[in-house]
């Protein structure tokens, strides 16, 4: 780990082993997270965080498609609702790890899609591999 400062902002810099994501509740978010997390429409399914030793540097919430009619034919979508990282912590790859772990959970539990209506930033989601529609972002998976 390096501290360097950017900006006059304190900038720690990570190797992808110094941080590891868990299962996550509500009452162990930093405020600025749960405050985040409380503005959501829905309360999330899955929340994962991103934790370095003790202290939580990151999040995401998900959402599980809803089940389809069996008349329907759908591709199940998870939905991304939050990706946040505390500024200390950002541009170091920890949003990636987490937006990559979120793809991986949605997979393992049978999704084709993960749609993230989220407003950005564009180049962030077009870097991991999801395609611009009009309410956000979507990552589509395929199976082998």
């Amino acid at each position: 780990m390096v501290i360097d400062k950017i900006n006059g902002v304190a900038s720690v810099g990570l190797a992808l082993r110094d941080y590891e994501v868990f299962r996550g509740e509500v009452a162990m978010l930093p405020p600025d997270m749960a405050q985040a997390l409380t503005r959501l429409r829905a309360q999330p399914e899955i929340l994962r965080v991103a934790k370095l030793g003790e202290q939580i540097i990151g999040c995401y919430a998900m959402q599980e498609p809803a089940l389809p009619s069996c008349d329907v034919v759908e591709v199940p979508a998870f939905a991304l609702t939050m990706v946040m990282v505390s500024p200390s912590y950002q541009r170091n790859g920890v949003g990636r790890w987490l937006v990559g772990h979120a793809i991986g959970v949605a997979e393992s539990k049978g999704g084709r899609r993960l749609e993230a209506p989220l407003p950005g930033p564009a180049n962030f989601f077009a870097g991991l591999g999801f395609e611009s529609m009009q309410t956000g972002y979507c990552f589509a998976m395929y199976p082998e």
